[in-house]
């Protein structure tokens, strides 16, 4: 008997051709989607599972959520300061999958980002890679990416998925939700890169008594340039002073009301974030954003 072929992995999917009756529907599912995600981002709620609505759709659909959120944030006047990544397990492998953060989302050591702004927000540390030359290749590589680098920070990475089941988010999900970017906390102390791979680096994290050791994913640099390849063609070249985020391996702590994450490395110093209490001002009304775009 001849062994059936293996069902094509979700991300090599081709997009479907929608008959021109179709366009109509599939239009308004993608924007559902795209305001799901932008108002979780702005009330601090998660949205209902969008997995249905983007798997007609395939990965273009869910790319082109992405990108909708991304005009939106660039319209109001928000420039990008870093890169993320997200590594999501498949049964078919591991899919890394690339953001962005806009500037409010990457801090200094020591912030505190009121909760309103975070969402089902998990800590894990990692490095930050600060770029020292600009990159605009979309088929970069990861000679080509470290040769870039001219800074390494410690970092607190809070990931803030905005949908998905509790358990994760399938690989369209998290291409649409921009890879979970949330928010990033560098350390005031830098490296010099010394151009080897620092998947060794370790790192320990504490969050109200819970403890983690953590560091950069063993294949953190190829991740990185995988998900580089895309970020570039969806959300433009990398600019001079971006960061950007590795992937990390390690269990995430929660981070809960009122709670700090604290990062402690011999090297880097301490790095700290802060949940704390913030509200929006009266009369603000977060669905307004994302209606008419």
């Amino acid at each position: 008997m001849t062994a059936l072929s293996p069902a094509p992995a979700p991300w090599d999917e081709a997009p479907k051709q929608a008959a021109p009756w179709d366009e109509a529907p599939k239009q308004a599912a993608l924007r559902t989607v795209a305001n799901m995600l932008f108002n979780a981002g702005l009330t601090g709620r998660p949205a209902r599972a969008a997995d249905e609505l983007l798997a007609p759709y395939a990965e273009q659909g869910a790319e082109d959520v992405a990108v909708t959120n991304f005009r939106r944030g660039t319209d109001e006047g928000c420039r990008v300061a870093g890169r993320a990544v997200t590594v999501v397990d498949t049964p078919a492998g591991e899919v890394a999958v690339g953001g962005y953060y806009f500037g409010g989302a990457v801090h200094a050591t020591g912030t505190g980002i009121p909760d309103t702004l975070l969402v089902r927000p998990r800590v894990s540390a990692t490095l930050a890679l600060r770029v020292g030359r600009r990159i605009d290749r979309p088929d970069v590589t990861v000679a080509e990416v470290l040769g870039a680098v001219d800074g390494v920070h410690a970092a607190l990475v809070v990931a803030c998925p905005r949908v998905g089941e509790p358990a994760g988010s399938t690989v369209l999900e998290c291409i649409a939700d921009n890879a979970h970017a949330g928010h990033v906390v560098v350390s005031d102390t830098w490296i010099v890169p010394s151009g080897a791979d620092p998947a060794g680096t370790l790192l320990d994290i504490e969050v109200g008594g819970a403890t983690a050791l953590h560091r950069p994913h063993p294949s953190a640099s190829l991740h990185l340039v995988s998900a580089l390849r895309r970020a570039i063609a969806l959300f433009g070249s990398v600019s001079v002073g971006e960061v950007l985020v590795l992937p990390s391996a390690g269990p995430a702590l929660e981070l809960g009301p009122g709670a700090t994450a604290v990062l402690r490395s011999q090297v880097f110093g301490t790095v700290t974030v802060e949940r704390a209490k913030g509200e929006y001002e009266d009369g603000f009304e977060p669905l307004t954003h994302a209606h008419g775009r």
